[in-house]
C-alpha cells in the first residue's frame, strides 16, 4: 500500500464515489453498491481483520456466513461485483497492491423470467384509469392530477417499455412540442430513443395541459413532479398508484408494478413479431442475452405459426 490514508469513513466514501462517478451509476445502483460495501467492511471490522490487508480466504469466509443466511444466488453474485469493484478502484488507487476477489466466485446466478400481464390485463388496466379520470374531469384540477398522472404513466410506460426510473426523472423541456418520440438517458448514461403510441401522445398533451395550469408545478423542471417540492415524483408514489389501480380491476397485486407494465410491453412485441435487436434497443439493454430471456414467452406465437404457415398446414397425409 503506498498511498497515505485519510480517516476510514472518509476513504470510503472517496473510493464509492470514485467508482460510481466513473460508472455514471443510477441512484438505486449507488445505493445497493454503497450497501454491499459498508457491510462487508462492518463485517471485516468485527473479525478483527485490517480492510487493507484482507485476503481471498476472508472473503470466503464472509461468503460462506451469507450463505448460511439463506442469501439467493443472485444477491449473493450482486455483492461479490461490488465488493470486488471497491477493491478494484482501491488497487487503482495504490491503496492496495493487488485484489483480493480476482479469482473468488458464488454460486451461478439464477435465471429469472420475467412476469409478464396478459394483453387484457394492461387493457383493463389502461381503461380503468382513463375511467377514473373521466368521472372526475369536472372535478378541481388538484383531483384530476392524480388520476390523470397514473394514466399518463401507465400509457408512456406500455407505449416505450421504459424503466420507471427513466421516466419519472425526465425533464419537462423533453416533452415541448412532443411528436411521436424522445431521447431519453438510460442506464449507464446511454441515450436511446422511445416512440409514443398515438393514444399515450393524447394523454401527454392533456397532462401536459393540466400540469401548466397547477401554481404547485410551476417551479418544478419535471415532467412528472412531486407536489410543493422541486423533485420529481418518487417511484413509491407511483407503485401505490399502480397497485390501487389492479385492486379495483381484481388484478392480484403481486401480479402487477411499473416494471411488469415493462415486461409486458416486452412479451406483447415479441409475440406479436417483433425482432430481439429492435426490443433490445427500445429496452436500453446494453447486451442482446438480456433481451433473450423474454424469448420463454414465445411458446405460444410459435406454435401458431407452424399452423399458420406451415407448408403441409394444409395436406392430409
Amino acid at each position: 500500500m503506498n498511498k497515505k490514508k485519510t480517516s476510514y469513513t472518509d476513504l470510503i466514501n472517496e473510493i464509492i464515489n470514485i467508482h460510481c462517478l466513473e460508472k455514471g451509476l443510477s441512484k438505486n445502483t449507488v445505493s445497493a453498491y454503497s450497501l454491499d460495501v459498508k457491510l462487508i467492511l462492518e463485517w471485516l471490522t468485527k473479525k478483527n481483520i485490517d480492510i487493507f490487508k484482507a485476503n481471498e480466504k476472508d472473503f470466503i469466509g464472509y461468503f460462506t456466513f451469507l450463505k448460511s443466511k439463506n442469501y439467493k444466488p443472485n444477491s449473493l453474485i450482486r455483492k461479490l461485483s461490488s465488493i470486488s469493484q471497491f477493491y478494484q478502484t482501491l488497487k487503482e488507487e495504490r491503496y492496495i497492491n493487488s485484489n483480493p476477489l480476482n479469482n473468488l466466485e458464488t454460486s451461478k446466478k439464477e435465471k429469472k423470467l420475467p412476469k409478464a400481464l396478459s394483453e387484457d390485463q394492461v387493457f383493463m388496466l389502461l381503461s380503468k384509469a382513463k375511467e377514473n379520470y373521466n368521472d372526475i374531469k369536472n372535478d378541481t384540477l388538484l383531483k384530476q392530477m392524480r388520476p390523470l398522472r397514473t394514466l399518463t404513466v401507465l400509457e408512456i410506460l406500455y407505449s416505450t417499455g421504459m424503466r420507471i426510473t427513466e421516466l419519472i426523472s425526465l425533464p419537462l423541456a423533453d416533452f415541448v412540442q412532443i411528436h411521436d418520440k424522445i431521447q431519453i438517458k438510460g442506464k449507464g448514461g446511454v441515450y436511446r430513443i422511445v416512440a409514443f403510441n398515438s393514444e399515450s401522445q393524447k394523454v401527454i398533451v392533456e397532462w401536459l395541459n393540466l400540469r401548466s395550469s397547477l401554481k404547485v408545478f410551476e417551479n418544478n423542471r419535471y415532467m412528472f413532479p412531486k407536489t410543493n417540492s422541486k423533485d420529481f415524483v418518487s417511484r413509491q408514489s407511483v407503485y401505490k398508484d399502480v397497485l390501487e389501480l389492479s385492486k379495483s380491476v381484481g388484478i392480484n397485486n403481486k401480479e402487477v408494478s411499473p416494471h411488469k407494465i415493462r415486461h409486458s410491453f416486452a412479451t406483447h412485441l415479441l409475440n406479436r413479431g417483433a425482432d430481439l435487436r429492435s426490443l433490445q434497443k427500445f429496452l436500453g439493454h446494453a447486451d442482446i442475452s438480456t433481451t433473450e430471456i423474454y424469448t420463454h414467452v414465445q411458446s405460444e406465437r410459435l406454435a401458431g405459426l407452424i399452423n399458420d404457415i406451415h407448408p403441409l398446414k394444409n395436406i392430409k397425409l
